[in-house]
């Protein structure tokens, strides 16, 4: 008897940490468009950082015709209810062939980084809204519906 006591006393600490979550708000879905002078920007993050410290970030990526769903804890489960600077970054996908270890396939993703330095991105984000700090976008949640982001 005095074993399932201690057990269970255990299990009601490893437990703690989850029960104190459950009082807490639940994500809101929060999905939206991006687009880079009226043409929608596939491959980019999306940002959703807290205005209020303590608070809990969101992130997405754009698909082919610029829309993104926000994770916040769970996949697309949406944004904590609050006040959000909005930070958008693209960065050119590398892709590499098939690689015999670890050690070819670092190599060959390098060489092609270097090469995407050289070439022209295919969307080219003002650096303003790389940074929570410099971007001009914000955004309330729960949204008014879907989020539009219209970079100029």
């Amino acid at each position: 008897m005095k074993f399932v006591t201690r057990g269970c006393g255990f299990i009601v600490l490893a437990l703690a940490p989850l029960l104190a979550g459950c009082g807490k708000e639940n994500p809101v879905k929060v999905s939206g468009t991006v687009t880079l002078k009226g043409q929608p920007v596939e491959g980019a993050s999306v940002q959703f950082v807290p205005v209020a410290g303590g608070g809990r970030p969101a992130a997405g990526t754009t698909q082919t015709d610029g829309g993104f769903s926000l994770t916040t804890f769970q996949d697309k489960d949406g944004a904590l209810p609050g006040e959000y600077k909005v930070v958008v970054v693209y960065n050119p996908p590398v892709r590499t062939g098939p690689a015999e270890n670890t050690e070819q396939g670092m190599k060959q993703a390098m060489q092609l980084q270097e090469k995407a330095k050289k070439e022209k991105p295919k969307y080219v984000i003002p650096a303003a809204y790389s940074h929570p700090s410099s971007t001009p976008v914000n955004q309330s949640v729960p949204a008014d519906g879907p989020v539009t982001i219209d970079i100029k």
